[in-house]
């Protein structure tokens, strides 16, 4: 799609589809403290900051996570928090102008490696592509340090690839699964090791290894020269 206007933008839940436990105080406090500990450094970390991020909250939880949000450094002027009902209509605003929009999956507390935005800004799919996969990643127990590599077929690392004119008549494209059903749609993959999965909390020893191939590395400078390409 060279020469093509691409609008990129990351959208990322926060609590705006949960309810019960991740709309108290205690837990966005502490899924604040992950986002800015991770997730908002790999996406200040890019080397291209074309781009924008929203982090969609659900608006009975407006004031908690504004208090929890000024306990920070002002964010950048690319990545907003916005009640979830303002989603759609934000997005629509924002890619007026552009002829596709590229709609970017990451969750509030997984990174992608620095030069993400930047290898989409220069991928050229094939027209019929709808979505673009990242299978290779990292898994970073955060909790006991060490690190693995991670394989998934059709993981939560995808970016959608719409039409501004079809996606703001009304069109999305079917992943009526969530994550695991984006692959049955025309898509490509990104052959780089692009993502990193970060376990913080409880039950590490599962979620380390829940996709994980090859060895585990546990050497603190190794892990901390891949680390320092995502965060």
């Amino acid at each position: 799609m060279s020469g093509k206007k691409v609008k990129i933008i990351v959208g990322i839940e926060f609590n705006s589809r949960a309810n019960g436990i991740s709309r108290t105080k205690d837990w966005i406090d502490y899924r604040m403290e992950i986002f800015n500990k991770f997730t908002l450094q790999s996406l200040k970390k890019q080397t291209n900051q074309d781009f924008l991020v929203l982090v969609r909250y659900a608006e009975k939880t407006t004031d908690l996570i504004k208090d929890a949000l000024s306990h920070y450094n002002p964010l950048p002027n690319n990545i907003k928090f916005i009640e979830n009902k303002k989603y759609e209509s934000i997005i629509e605003k924002s890619i007026k102008g552009y002829e596709y929009l590229y709609l970017v999956r990451l969750d509030c507390d997984d990174v992608y490696h620095k030069t993400f935005i930047n290898q989409l800004h220069e991928y050229k799919p094939r027209k019929s592509t709808r979505a673009l996969i990242n299978q290779k990643g990292y898994v970073y127990d955060a909790v006991n340090h060490r690190l693995g590599n991670w394989y998934y077929v059709s993981p939560p690392f995808y970016t959608l690839i719409y039409k501004t004119k079809d996606y703001l008549a009304g069109e999305r494209i079917p992943i009526p699964r969530g994550h695991c059903t984006v692959i049955k749609n025309p898509h490509e993959v990104i052959h780089k090791t692009n993502y990193a999965v970060i376990v913080h909390g409880k039950n590490t020893l599962n979620a380390f290894n829940n996709h994980r191939i090859g060895k585990v590395i546990t050497d603190k400078k190794e892990i901390q020269n891949i680390l320092k390409n995502f965060i």
